[in-house]
């Protein structure tokens, strides 16, 4: 006689296999780093981290590398008159963008411009643990604070001992932005048309670029970051007390107005400050001092000056801020954003085996956490450069 079947032994036998691809495809928890709450992050002590200078270096127009001095770095203007039109020149930049991004494809790559400095200037690497450009640390900072959740894709690799760490293409994530927002291609062109305004640097220039070192953590790291202007203060000395005089643009709607600050200072000596210029709406200003002074204090930049524009791209008023007094009236955390950074830093050297290759990917939306992927056994620093590495080993 037979075995009379229960109602739920059909639906058992009706269940799909399981797609052994699909689980193959997951994440290996060893592999993921779950982002915390920034309150886990707040006790870390940003300002242990002390950007130090150990270079400098500009690219000519071919991108070639250049080591240079940073006072030949781009000048911050003292004279801008507003308002300030940064239409001006939009749409023919845009017409001649396809020919420039053909031309792109003969520079080298940002990334190895760093590794080209390191070989030129005979930098020594026994002292540092990771290398990358300043961009790469300020997204993996920011991460907790980034309102859109916007995703980010690095490739990182282990040689010598070293982690190097860089974004296949910098420019790709511009143009991303551009499609998916037509807003953002203005937005693009205003900070770039602001920037040149307000400085003036030697035509031949392309790029220039200040080397740091830092301690995050137990890592020491040497970060490659593009300056956008310096301001060089003279110390004059009349045979009494030395008196710098400044005059700092004092923008508003209504008026233009300079303003001289006199302070003591050491004679016949000159100062040497470092700035980054951005633009935005007024009133978004603190939903974007986060993203700035990481950018800023990872690199050892000074100042944070704001162009203030309205929708059409016209700016009535400049602000200056000084970074080391930005985190005190913010509500984010300075130290969490370095502490989800020392972190990320700290387990990711763990993940990279010597001589192998992968990928650090954020994938940003709801997702809270950062995967590191294995893609190759070998790493991917240019021949030339391992082979200058191996050859300072010996």
């Amino acid at each position: 006689m037979a075995k009379k079947r229960g109602p739920g032994s059909r639906r058992r036998q009706l269940q799909p296999e399981p797609n052994n691809s699909r689980l193959e495809n997951r994440p290996n928890p060893a592999n993921l780093y779950k982002i915390k709450p920034p309150k886990v992050y707040s006790s870390y002590p940003y300002s242990s981290y002390q950007a130090e200078e150990v270079g400098a270096f500009c690219t000519d127009q071919d991108r070639n590398v250049l080591n240079c001095s940073s006072d030949t770095f781009p000048r911050l203007k003292s004279d801008v008159k507003l308002p300030l039109d940064l239409n001006e020149g939009l749409e023919e930049f845009y017409n001649n963008k396809q020919e420039v991004d053909s031309n792109r494809l003969n520079y080298l790559p940002f990334w190895q411009r760093l590794l080209k400095w390191i070989t030129l200037s005979d930098f020594d690497l026994s002292s540092v643990d990771i290398i990358a450009r300043r961009g790469i640390l300020k997204y993996i900072g920011y991460t907790l604070y980034d309102y859109h959740k916007s995703p980010w894709k690095f490739r990182v690799c282990k040689f010598q001992g070293k982690i190097y760490m860089y974004e296949p293409s910098p420019e790709q994530r511009s143009e991303s932005m551009i499609e998916k927002d037509s807003r953002c291609k203005r937005y693009l062109y205003w900070g770039r048309q602001f920037e040149k305004t307000v400085t003036s640097s030697k035509e031949d220039m392309a790029g220039c670029y200040r080397m740091v070192g830092g301690n995050i953590g137990k890592y020491r790291v040497l970060l490659g970051a593009e300056v956008d202007a310096i301001r060089v203060t003279s110390h004059d000395n009349d045979g009494g007390d030395d008196i710098i005089i400044e005059e700092v643009l004092q923008g508003c709607p209504d008026c233009n107005r300079l303003k001289k600050y006199c302070n003591s200072s050491p004679s016949n000596a000159t100062s040497t400050e470092f700035i980054e210029i951005k633009t935005c709406v007024k009133r978004q200003v603190k939903n974007k001092t986060s993203f700035g002074w990481l950018q800023s204090y990872l690199a050892g930049i000074e100042t944070l000056v704001y162009g203030f524009r309205d929708g059409e791209g016209i700016v009535d008023q400049i602000a200056e801020y000084k970074v080391s007094e930005v985190p005190r009236t913010a509500d984010w955390d300075a130290g969490a954003m370095f502490g989800l950074i020392s972190g990320v830093l700290k387990w990711l050297y763990g993940q990279v085996d010597e001589g192998c290759s992968g990928e650090l990917e954020y994938l940003g939306g709801h997702k809270h956490e950062i995967e590191f992927r294995k893609l190759s056994n070998e790493h991917f620093l240019p021949e030339w450069f391992a082979s200058y590495v191996n050859l300072s080993k010996e």
